[in-house]
């Protein structure tokens, strides 16, 4: 249901303001809590500049099974990064806390144990393999490197081969926004990749004004093409920056300036060919721990290809090194709490490899659905999804789809990962870490924000300390984020104070 309009409430308090003009005082009780928020939801999507933003607003009471408050909760809304918590939740149920990913590196029999007539490195997909989860993004590579060296391994007189099939070879999804695609929060997928899928390029200007700067890729400009036409610009003068996505294949082209005297500096893009990108930082690690490859880099994507090169490696080669991930919960929380785009969408190709035998959008999406469905019982009508992590504007949830989702979540065997897995206030490095000061272990949500768009939905302890369960979205705001999430975060500390009394 919808809470009362606005104008209604200011007619019933004038109607209840006229009644008392007579000779006798009218006596009124305060309103009930439910009426309390009601009001309150009603004068914030009613006041300037906010009421040409759409709400949705549901707050459920898991020891009452009812809801506390309801605006618009039925509607779709674009959800944002809201949309990770479906992934998150799918994956804990259909892969469990404890699943783990796993890279295999292989040698071929050669003439001497030192000499190997090819190698085969067996890719997952997982996307831990990255500073969030180890010393720097080049370690995971590192590791495999000298685990084959401390195995015996000095040459590879054949090729290095990546069967990268377990995911399919679509890189980035049609449904996010073309001018997205050269940052980190849209890189594209693969079945082997590091550093989430990004590159750092360093820029530091000429020695005076006119020339050209010079740009180059960290770990080596062979990793990631790069055509840069960046010249020096005066001292003092703002850096432009370009990247020409639609132009480029495997080279990105970069057309700007930097300001002369500037000093270098370091960003992230995102990679053309995630998996390219990998197999030849392994290649430059081999070579480091004195492993010599004869051959050449094959990367294999055919799912037919891919199975009679294991099914002749079986029993043949010997594995020189494993690397294990961090447990899925660990993984979970690496998506939720900072709100990472790029493992979310790893995940959901997993999801499709484990459950359907072919990791893509398309097959990860269906297992969401068929899970949202059959296991939480979620109205195949209440959601649309296009991708893992809300980058895409095509993605629609309701409030009470998403307090559903929650619900079961937390009565879920693995329900305290997954609230762990959530940003919390005060928690380093989670997209709370600087919101509702004062809620300090009593919010666990997930923030959502793209263009015109901000969410918040998680757990809630009120300040008698009720348990609530919660979903407040907002579309079509046409506002700088920050006015918004200021509006949504004033509702939660209502919500904490208000829905504590009974």
């Amino acid at each position: 249901m919808r809470s009362t309009p606005a104008g209604v409430v200011r007619s019933l308090l004038l109607a209840v303001a006229l009644a008392g003009c007579g000779t006798a005082a009218v006596r009124t009780e305060a309103p009930a809590p439910r009426d309390r928020l009601a009001t309150l939801i009603d004068s914030i999507v009613s006041t300037p500049p906010l009421q040409r933003t759409h709400w949705g607003v549901y707050v459920h009471d898991p020891a009452a099974g009812s809801a506390l408050l309801e605006y618009d909760a039925r509607r779709h809304y674009i959800p944002a990064s809201n949309t990770k918590l479906v992934v998150g939740t799918v994956a804990l149920g259909e892969l469990g806390p404890a699943f783990r990913y796993e890279t295999r590196l292989s040698a071929a029999p050669g003439p001497a144990d030192s000499i190997a007539s090819g190698v085969l490195l067996v890719a997952s997909g997982d996307p831990t393999l990255s500073s969030r989860f180890l010393p720097d993004d080049f370690a995971a590579l590192d590791s495999l490197a000298a685990a084959a060296a401390a195995a015996g391994l000095r040459h590879i007189a054949g090729d290095l081969v990546i069967d990268a099939s377990s995911f399919d070879d679509v890189r980035v999804l049609g449904a996010w926004e073309v001018g997205d695609l050269p940052f980190t929060y849209a890189a594209p997928v693969g079945a082997f990749a590091i550093a989430e899928g990004t590159f750092a390029l360093v820029r530091i200007p000429g020695p005076t004004v006119g020339a050209p700067a010079t740009v180059r890729v960290l770990g080596g400009d062979h990793l990631q093409p790069v055509r840069a036409a960046v010249v020096t610009d005066t001292a003092g003068a703002r850096t432009r920056w370009e990247i020409d996505y639609l132009e480029r294949r495997d080279t990105i082209t970069i057309i700007g300036s930097i300001a002369l005297g500037q000093a270098p500096d370091t960003v992230r893009l995102a990679v053309t060919d995630p998996v390219g990108y990998a197999a030849r930082a392994l290649a430059d690690a081999l070579g480091r721990h004195g492993i010599v490859l004869g051959g050449m880099i094959r990367v294999v994507t055919d799912s037919a290809e891919a199975s009679a090169i294991r099914t002749r490696a079986a029993g043949a080669y010997r594995i020189v090194a494993i690397r294990r991930s961090p447990p899925m919960a660990d993984i979970v929380a690496a998506i939720l709490q900072p709100s990472q785009n790029w493992i979310a969408e790893q995940v959901l190709k997993t999801l499709g490899a484990e459950r359907r035998g072919q990791g893509s959008w398309s097959s990860g999406l269906d297992v969401e659905r068929r899970y949202l469905i059959d296991v939480v019982g979620i109205d195949s009508l209440a959601f649309s999804l296009r991708d893992a992590s809300g980058l895409s504007a095509q993605n629609l949830l309701t409030p009470r789809t998403i307090v559903r989702l929650l619900e079961h979540a937390r009565v879920a065997p693995w329900g305290g990962d997954f609230r762990r897995a959530l940003a919390a206030p005060g928690l380093r490095g989670s997209t709370l870490s600087g919101r509702l000061e004062g809620l300090e272990g009593r919010v666990q949500a997930k923030t959502g924000t793209i263009a015109n768009v901000n969410s918040l939905s998680g757990f809630l302890t009120t300040d008698s300390g009720r348990a609530l369960t919660f979903s407040i979205m907002t579309n079509g705001s046409g506002l700088p984020a920050a006015a918004v999430r200021r509006a949504i975060d004033r509702l939660v500390m209502e919500i904490a104070r208000e829905g504590g009394r009974r």
